[in-house]
Parts: structure tokens; C-alpha cells; sequence
């Protein structure tokens, strides 16, 4: 009985604790992370051109979205401008890892120098991933990673090559589509224009 209640004692001290990666997980969700370098300075009210770097359906809405965020913070928008911003949306897929079946009673067996052994019984009380006697287990499939979405940005003088500016934004995919979230950073990467920042986090609406 005593060996059983130390068991017990320490299952239970587990669940306090396990979900504490979680509460966190949940206070940093809807945000997203914003980075930025400044080269030169940025010309006030200065004339850019928005270009990206695949012109699929999606990064053609996001232009627009580019233009129009640029024109609300006093920028001129021309095609023809010196000043050329260029940006490109990339993807990184979440991890995925099979947690297994539900394991109650785990049978041993070993075959020692001498011979067989007798079997080994184990009583698997908690597995977190394949599950035991207190818990389910986490199902055959388990995110280990979530996927995120990164959109980059540079803006750059077409006659001489300079770089002016770089930035760049990354956030959790979560309960947003890929365009939808994209398009909540264009605005944050517009207002980083012409500055530098390092990990600035931001909420998505």
C-alpha cells in the first residue's frame, strides 16, 4: 500500500504540472513576432514601387494590401518609383508524431546467457503520449509543431542596388488561413519601415 500511495502521490503532483506547458501555449497564442533592419535612411513620403517575388493570386491580393497600407502612411505608390518594395510569404509545415496505442499491462520477456527469464509484468499508470490506467493518451496523432507562416519584405534602390530595408514577420498558422494571416502582417511589417527592431511581438486581431 505504501509503494501503491507513492505512485499515486507522484501521478498526481504530474497532472498539476503537465498542463502548464499548455496555459503557456495558450497566453502566446494570437500573436506574432516582427524583425527589422535598417541600412539608410528612408526619404519621407518617398515614392515605392510593390513587387513580389511570385505573382500568385494570393501575393497579388497581398500587393494591393501592400499599396494601400503604404498610401495610409503617406507614401507615394507608383510602378516607375526608385524605390522598390519586394516580398514573399513562405511556409513552415508543423511536425506531426504518431503517439501510439493505449498501453495498460506491458509484458517482458529477455532471453539471458543462462536462458529465458521469467516475464516481467508492468503496470503503465500514466503515458502522456500512448496513454495508461488514468489517461487516454494523446490519439494515434499528436502536433508537436505548429505550423507558421513568415512573411519577408525589402526595399531596395532598382538604380544602384542599395538596400534600405529589410523585415520580416512570423507567426503561428492556428485558426487562420494562410492568406488571412498574411494579410494581419502587412500592416505591422509597413509600420517597421525604415526602422530596426528585434523580436517586436505583435497580437493578431
Amino acid at each position: 500500500m505504501t509503494r501503491l500511495g507513492f505512485l499515486l502521490t507522484w501521478v498526481s503532483i504530474f497532472f498539476l504540472f503537465a498542463d502548464m506547458p499548455n496555459q503557456a501555449n495558450a497566453q502566446s497564442r494570437g500573436q506574432g513576432v516582427l524583425n527589422a533592419v535598417s541600412y539608410l535612411p528612408m526619404p519621407g513620403g518617398a515614392s515605392i514601387a510593390v513587387r513580389p517575388l511570385d505573382d500568385t493570386d494570393d501575393n497579388l491580393i497581398l500587393q494591393h494590401e501592400f499599396e494601400r497600407r503604404l498610401r495610409a502612411q503617406g507614401y507615394t505608390v507608383s510602378p516607375d518609383a526608385v524605390l522598390v518594395l519586394t516580398f514573399e510569404t513562405r511556409d513552415v509545415i508543423g511536425a506531426w508524431s504518431d503517439s501510439g496505442q493505449r498501453r495498460v499491462i506491458e509484458l517482458k520477456q529477455s532471453r539471458a546467457a543462462s536462458g529465458i527469464q521469467d516475464p516481467q509484468v508492468h503496470l503503465n499508470l500514466y503515458d502522456s503520449n500512448r496513454g495508461g490506467v488514468f489517461n487516454e493518451g494523446r490519439g494515434r496523432t499528436a502536433i508537436t509543431t505548429p505550423g507558421r507562416y513568415r512573411l519577408d519584405a525589402s526595399i531596395d534602390n532598382r538604380t544602384n542596388g542599395q538596400r534600405l530595408w529589410q523585415g520580416w514577420s512570423v507567426a503561428e498558422l492556428g485558426a487562420f488561413d494562410s492568406l488571412n494571416l498574411t494579410r494581419t502582417m502587412v500592416p505591422v511589417i509597413v509600420g517597421g519601415i525604415g526602422q530596426t527592431l528585434k523580436r517586436q511581438s505583435f497580437d493578431l486581431p
